[in-house]
């Protein structure tokens, strides 16, 4: 079996070993810490080779250090952690095109990893590929039941765990985290949507692949019924609660909204930039009940003036200002995905402390 070992800094390159034992060898994953609490495909020379030719890319190509325990995200051992997440060759390129936003500074990869937060980088895959590989972007969207969101979502944590050391009890402080952490992928649905896809709007050409990662939050459900005024109501309240870290800290946020809702605003003429700019128009919450949460809100306070960024927004002494959920309209992402029915859903953000959404383009596979 080809392995690659968590403790980075120990056994800086991948090694192998041989055993007949099949059962044997997925014990021994578990004992060396080399899974997540959940079983793997078990990455064999074989199946490891065909990943890296499928990338066409040089084996000892690292995309820098995976923090934060620093282990070098090199082709070798991304397509090691693919293998074990369950990914075919055709998925790897989305893996890596993944892995390489989330080391975008913007990202903040490394506060990530070890915060309290309960954020998880989400990847969300857009252009023709997604069909092609018959990624979810309907019904369960955000559930189980499809290889390729499934097995794209569990490499990208495998590498995390394995050569970063975002362990639990260990570099990984996350209070309650969420299940994203096992795996965290959809596709946006493109087909059955009236407007421009993600990563267009984020600046990529029409019909090219991309993916964007962004840390969240778990999906929480918004019942998203009736005439545009409608939804647009329901979705404003349900984005700026003060248990959001957003109304404190500002940052991104994202709301994923079905295909039948976002025809039905398509319909009125609402464009997605005019849902955009209303929601961040509408979703504030009066200064003084952002700063009755006291003690929360303090912290804080206290922890982005450290840091010299503390909003200006709350620089105000009128108790009656209406604070907006993020600091711009562009910091609220949409996305249209799941089954057409009645419901959307928020996914909060990190705050200003990072987690930023970050484009990657997605490079063809190697012929």
């Amino acid at each position: 079996m080809l392995l690659t070992d968590r403790y980075v800094r120990e056994v800086p390159e991948p090694h192998s070993f041989e055993i007949d034992d099949y059962e044997r060898a997925v014990e021994i994953f578990y004992e060396r810490g080399w899974t997540d609490g959940l079983p793997v495909v078990l990455p064999t020379r074989r199946l490891v080779e065909a990943m890296i030719a499928a990338s066409g890319r040089d084996r000892n190509e690292s995309l820098g250090p995976i923090p934060p325990k620093g282990g070098e995200a090199t082709v070798e051992k991304l397509a090691v952690n693919a293998v074990m997440g369950g990914c075919k060759p055709e998925h790897f390129q989305i893996v890596l095109a993944a892995i390489g936003a989330m080391m975008a500074p913007e990202h903040n990869l490394n506060g990530l990893s070890q915060t309290t937060h309960p954020c998880v980088s989400l990847t969300i895959v857009n252009g023709p590929i997604a069909k092609a590989l018959n990624f979810n972007s309907r019904d369960g969207v955000f559930g189980n039941g499809y290889r390729a969101n499934g097995a794209v979502g569990r490499a990208i944590r495998l590498a995390i765990w394995n050569l970063g050391g975002a362990v639990p009890w260990d570099t990984d402080k996350s209070t309650m985290s969420h299940p994203g952490e096992w795996t965290f992928c959809i596709a946006e649905e493109e087909q059955d949507s009236p407007w421009p896809p993600l990563h267009v709007e984020r600046g990529c050409a029409p019909g090219s692949n991309a993916v964007t990662v962004f840390a969240c939050e778990g999906p929480n459900s918004i019942v998203c019924l009736g005439t545009p005024a409608q939804m647009l109501h329901v979705i404003t309240d349900s984005i700026c609660t003060l248990g959001n870290v957003n109304m404190h800290v500002g940052g991104q946020t994202l709301v994923v909204i079905n295909p039948l809702s976002a025809e039905e605003f398509a319909k009125e003429g609402w464009t997605k930039d005019e849902v955009r700019m209303y929601l961040w128009e509408n979703a504030r919450r009066r200064l003084s009940d952002i700063k009755a949460c006291g003690v929360v809100h303090d912290q804080f306070r206290k922890a982005q003036q450290r840091a010299g960024r503390y909003p200006s927004r709350y620089e105000t002494d009128n108790p009656k200002t209406m604070v907006p959920v993020t600091a711009s309209p562009q910091d609220i992402h949409i996305v249209v995905a799941g089954g057409r029915t009645h419901f959307a859903a928020v996914l909060p953000g990190w705050g200003s402390y990072g987690g930023y959404a970050v484009t990657a383009p997605i490079a063809p596979q190697a012929a």
